[in-house]
């Protein structure tokens, strides 16, 4: 039998946590050890349906009385005779996809204890399995009545009134789950769905644009790419541009001077998010401008840390600065072409502008080192400190450049990143010797 930790341990939480402490703890676990970031490693699946079972576990109300009481949510088998067991036995048969019993199940529990609104929510998933749209949005109205603050609540019934032609009605209750729990990628993803359908397309792409940036970031890489092609259809169609006038916390991200600070400050923060978030929101004519715009910083790093050092005295010969310059412009353009044979050669489906946001984005942390030089070189284990934190940057977004922008498996994302890279600094060595 499992004992009472077992479940907060895996979380990662104490045993009186708090539901929003439960639910950032799985987010940021599951970042690390969702199934798509992992593709060919057993033990993080194995790792991440033991968190979404005890998430599972944790986030119910009944279930986890039940846990913290016995140890366990297991039902017994024996013939049920409480609310709580038929509860349980109800989620079982939910789990083994038997949805005719689990409602029956769910409709004793109603009966013996009609108080109970983990009961209504549950029945209310069930009906909606089974295309009862009626009975849904009845349990949701119940459910109400219990509280106005459930966002699976909303949920469901926008679900529901949406699959009954409600459209409007449907985007009304999407956007008060929103209100309610605003990280969760599939209300955004369902919202858009409905004001597609409507023809707004505006409203569509920046809903999906944000479920893709939360996909991202809790790591479902499914969830991304299948948010991402629906905006990529939206704008084969015409039908969606990005500006400055949708949704906030997406579209006012680039464009202008503000915009493009948060991309570059987040970058250089985490570029394993970052980068393929951001690359979401770009057509492919702005990914190549952008991808241009970080080079022009990063080269702008080196050329501007080696004239200080010149003035400094470190540098003599004043010829090096138009080395440095053309030895990072070697580094961009070489890891350009590179990245677009590895495409060909690999026959995967991409662009130049992405080719060129990828190399951009890996030039900007070395022309940063390359900045900050003059100033750390006086401490010789803080320029070594910065020296390694640049390289692991620069590593670290070339990677995720080729897996989760390229999407090329986990595997040849490891082995071609060190070549990638090897091969662009090489060029860009042979270039500085030869100027100077």
């Amino acid at each position: 039998m499992a004992t009472a930790d077992d479940y907060y341990a895996r979380l990662q939480v104490s045993p009186d946590a708090s539901q929003a402490e439960i639910k950032a703890a799985f987010r940021r676990l599951v970042r690390r050890y969702h199934p798509d970031l992992n593709p060919n490693n057993p033990r993080a699946l194995e790792k991440f349906r033991a968190l979404c079972e005890a998430y599972e576990v944790l986030t119910d109300k009944v279930q986890r009385q039940q846990y913290d009481h016995n140890g366990t949510t297991a039902y017994d088998g024996t013939r049920p005779q409480t609310a709580h067991d038929f509860y349980l036995r109800g989620i079982q048969q939910t789990l083994a996809r038997h949805y005719q019993a689990a409602l029956a199940d769910f409709d004793q529990v109603i009966e013996l204890q009609p108080d109970l609104p983990e009961a209504y929510l549950r029945r209310a998933q069930v009906r909606y399995v089974l295309e009862d749209d009626g009975g849904v949005l009845a349990d949701c109205q119940r459910l109400l009545q219990f509280s106005q603050r459930l966002p699976q609540t909303y949920y469901y019934l926008g679900l529901a009134r949406y699959r009954l032609g409600y459209t409007e009605s449907a985007i009304s209750a999407f956007t008060e789950a929103i209100a309610l729990d605003p990280d969760d990628p599939q209300t955004y993803f369902q919202r858009a769905i409905a004001y597609e359908d409507i023809q707004e397309w505006k409203e569509a792409g920046t809903d999906f644009q944000t479920a893709s940036l939360y996909y991202q970031a809790q790591g479902n890489l499914d969830g991304y790419q299948v948010s991402c092609d629906r905006i990529r259809n939206l704008r084969k169609q015409r039908r969606f541009k990005l500006d400055g006038n949708g949704n906030k916390a997406v579209s006012g991200r680039f464009g202008k001077l503000g915009r493009f600070n948060h991309l570059l400050f987040g970058l250089l923060g985490n570029p394993a998010v970052e980068l393929p978030a951001h690359h979401s929101q770009l057509s492919q004519r702005q990914s190549l401008r952008v991808g241009c715009l970080l080079a022009a910083l990063g080269l702008g790093g080196f050329t501007l840390g080696g004239y200080v050092l010149r003035l400094a005295g470190n540098v003599s010969d004043g010829i090096a600065l138009g080395g440095l310059w053309l030895s990072g412009c070697a580094v961009f353009l070489s890891l350009i072409m590179m990245l677009a044979f590895s495409r060909l050669w690999l026959r995967h489906r991409s662009s130049w502008g992405s080719d060129t946001l990828i190399a951009g984005a890996t030039v900007l942390p070395l022309g940063v080192f390359a900045l900050v030089s003059p100033v750390a070189i006086m401490v010789p284990f803080l320029w070594l400190l910065l020296l390694c934190v640049a390289l692991h940057h620069t590593f670290l977004t070339l990677y995720s450049g080729c897996h989760q922008i390229h999407h090329y498996s986990e595997a040849v994302a490891t082995w071609l990143t060190p070549s990638l890279l090897f091969a662009g600094l090489s060029m860009g060595y042979v270039v500085w010797n030869a100027w100077i």
